[in-house]
């Protein structure tokens, strides 16, 4: 396991990102992004982005030390939540009023990618010639180049509420044997032991990272060859352990399930005390580690087979930085880009929440520096890397839509209109007829 006290006593060296290949197209539009460059050499920028209280401080913190190195340039900022992002962003692409910069998603890349909307950053003069290898041809998309550069690596994890752990007299499992009945036999004893209201595991079926770890396991993947890459067998095996966390009371109802999906991460049950553990990914340890009183500790997901080897997690590219292909300041923008990716200064402010990063001069930077929750993110990396299964292929155009193919099945399962063989099949029927 992970905690703030054992991550200062752990090796810091991180292993490079392992490649992925890149594929596919979606929305288009311009940039209707507050006018060109003056003749005095200034530039009006907007940057978007996706997150938490903690990403959106440090993205503000991060654009008031450009502004040090470049104060010609002014850039409206545009912060976001997870939910109502990717509907605003593809409303604002098709009415040509797209955000110069641009925070991407590894489900979105091939979408948006794909069809010519965001600039080449390799022909544009971007320079990666410090990022580890294979940590920038995750950011290509075939005959489009580079259309995004990678922010951080990522990998899924567990995390604990000790101080609930505590509270309901249960052990923290061992990360490197537990498996999935493991997992809900705790999650039911925290249940059980702790006053009403409290669980023991957050609704990890609404997560579309627990369901991806789950079909690895079976041998699967979510996508293959371009398509669906998973049976509906192995959907309904998943669907089947989600209904278990909701009927042995190991989790939260039906109704608390899907309300607290729903919540910024400050508001969610986990943060807020009441979940003994939750699904996230490593670049979110430290805005858990701040929300719940007495802090995290970060585990491997369960495996089948109680074996670390079998769990089959991935570095995935935590999340890219992306430019307008309409934008009408290329320049200012790339020097923005390359600012937040090569800047030792700017790692030192956004530090590893949106992934560690992959330019390793920066990295070399960086570490030394963090916190113990930090520091937490950077060892789990470490120490899964000789665990590591293949990386799983990029998600393909129209591959986005899982998410939300993925919550609308489980909850109707969870409330009895559906049974988890139809959830299973429907998964992959309807993810099968999102895919381009």
């Amino acid at each position: 396991m992970f905690t703030r006290r054992s991550a200062l006593a752990l090796g810091l060296a991180v292993p490079g990102l392992a490649g992925l290949a890149a594929c596919g197209p979606n929305a288009s539009g311009g940039s209707g992004s507050g006018g060109g460059g003056g003749e005095d050499g200034s530039a009006a920028l907007r940057l978007t982005w996706w997150g938490n209280p903690t990403r959106d401080e440090n993205t503000e913190k991060v654009i008031e030390a450009f502004k040090e190195v470049d104060d010609a340039t002014t850039i409206t900022l545009e912060p976001g939540e997870w939910s109502g992002y990717w509907d605003k962003l593809a409303t604002q692409a098709a009415g040509g009023d797209i955000p110069d910069i641009i925070q991407m998603d590894e489900k979105y890349l091939s979408e948006y990618g794909g069809r010519g909307t965001l600039l080449d950053l390799a022909e544009a003069g971007l320079d990666t010639s410090d990022f580890a290898e294979g940590s920038v041809e995750v950011g290509e998309v075939p005959e489009h180049g580079l259309v995004a550069i990678n922010a951080g690596l990522n990998a899924m994890t567990f995390l604990i509420n000790p101080t609930l752990f505590e509270q309901a007299g249960v052990e923290i499992p061992d990360d490197t044997t537990w498996t999935w009945d493991d997992l809900i036999d705790t999650a039911v004893k925290i249940t059980e032991s702790t006053e009403d209201g409290i669980w023991g595991v957050s609704q990890i079926g609404l997560i579309q990272a627990a369901f991806q770890v789950w079909v690895r396991q079976q041998g699967q993947d979510q996508y293959k060859d371009g398509g669906v890459g998973f049976d509906a067998a192995t959907a309904t095996s998943f669907l089947e352990f989600t209904q278990r966390i909701a009927d042995s009371t190991a989790g939260p109802d039906a109704s608390a399930s899907v309300e607290d999906a729903n919540q910024t991460l400050d508001q969610t049950l986990f943060a807020t005390g009441k979940l003994g553990m939750t699904v996230a990914w490593s670049n979110q340890v430290v805005a858990h580690d701040a929300a719940v009183q007495g802090g995290v500790t970060v585990l491997r997901p369960p495996s089948v087979t109680g074996s670390a080897a079998d769990a089959q997690l991935w570095y995935k590219a935590s999340m890219y930085w992306s430019i307008s292909k309409s934008t009408q300041n290329p320049e200012a923008a790339l020097a923005v880009v390359d600012f937040l990716v090569n800047s030792p200064e700017a790692g030192k402010i956004l530090s590893v929440e949106r992934g560690v990063p992959g330019n390793l001069s920066v990295r070399e930077a960086v570490v030394p520096d963090l916190d113990e929750a930090n520091l937490m993110a950077v060892d789990y990396l470490e120490a899964i890397e000789p665990e590591l299964g293949d990386a799983p292929e990029i998600t393909p155009q129209g591959g986005g839509e899982f998410e939300s193919i993925l919550k609308r099945v489980v909850e109707d399962m969870l409330f009895g209109r559906i049974t988890p063989a139809e959830g299973g099949q429907r998964l992959v029927d309807d993810l099968d007829a999102a895919l381009v």
